[in-house]
């Protein structure tokens, strides 16, 4: 069925900017630094083998109290196992109907499902996550409850050799459904984590652009209505002059999308329209994530621009 909105197509829909910082800063400090990124992102580890999922439950009420000026994505990672055999169903459920009254909150199900230290398979991250999003939303139909993918498992298939996982077998990742997708995309690299160069914009990076023509380009040319972004937008590099110029670098890409949909009104062209800045050390300690006072100027002046587009 194909879905059209009349607000996507009179311009009345606002962007939703944040920024992600380590946590001792609290969201007021950060935004005083960045004054258009409204929007938090916060994280509850894995549980404990044999830990009651009621403990995430509990959590997100704790970890998401400081964010209720401005809103938050809130993560969390259940076992799919726990999930089919459902351990998470109540909970899921109770999660729902707190999220009625705090429609301020955002779900992330199982972020980053691609890669790291509890990758998924496709098949078996798509089957968690839509039972855990029909779970929540039997609590409230309302809730939003997003996809948030990893840009370094989705480099192009074309060149086998730098292929992530998800890219070489994308077929259950282009099944799941959610109520926003979003990717985690950075540029820099280091021993560890390399796979991108600093000084590539979001128009140009691989990771995200196959991402898009994967994931979300499908659903926005058959006009259904899709909300997008990034949960997490990440800058490394050794000489910071590169990354501030990246940053701007992008912050014009993006004004771009927005002009060519506003010129167009073509679905297919519809523009990102979440967008989170990373400026944090992470799980891994990675100090070189870190913005310098060049890097926090052209964010502030990114997230500024970013924020007065609708679409």
């Amino acid at each position: 069925m194909s879905v059209t909105s009349s607000a996507r197509l009179t311009g009345t829909r606002t962007v939703t900017v944040g920024v992600h910082e380590d946590d001792h800063v609290t969201p007021e400090e950060t935004r005083k630094r960045f004054p258009a990124a409204k929007v938090g992102r916060v994280f509850i580890p894995p549980l404990k083998h044999g830990a009651p999922p009621e403990k995430v439950y509990d959590k997100i009420l704790n970890v998401t109290k400081p964010w209720r000026g401005g809103g938050v994505y809130v993560s969390y990672k259940p076992s799919p196992r726990a999930v089919a055999n459902g351990q998470w169903t109540k909970v899921h459920h109770d999660i729902g109907l707190w999220l009625e009254r705090n429609p301020w909150v955002k779900i992330i199900v199982h972020h980053e499902p691609e890669g790291g230290d509890h990758a998924l398979e496709g098949p078996v991250f798509r089957d968690m996550f839509t039972r855990a999003r029909n779970e929540i939303k039997d609590g409230w139909a309302g809730a939003t409850v997003a996809y948030c993918a990893m840009a370094y498992q989705w480099r192009s298939s074309r060149n086998p050799r730098w292929a992530g996982d998800a890219a070489r077998n994308p077929g259950a990742w282009k099944e799941v459904v959610a109520d926003e997708y979003l990717c985690d995309v950075y540029s820099g690299q280091n021993g560890r984590n390399g796979a991108f160069d600093a000084d590539i914009a979001l128009g140009d990076h691989p990771g995200w652009t196959n991402w898009f023509d994967e994931i979300v380009r499908p659903h926005l040319e058959n006009d259904e209505e899709v909300v997008y972004g990034l949960g997490e937008r990440g800058f490394m590099d050794d000489e910071n002059r590169v990354r501030a110029t990246t940053m701007n670098k992008e912050s014009d890409w993006l004004d771009r999308a927005f002009d060519r949909y506003a010129a167009t009104r073509r679905a297919v062209d519809l523009p990102p329209s979440v967008y989170l800045g990373w400026n944090s050390i992470g799980t891994e300690t990675e100090r070189d994530w870190l913005w310098d006072d060049d890097a926090v100027e052209a964010m502030r002046n990114l997230t500024t621009r970013y924020a007065k587009h609708v679409y």
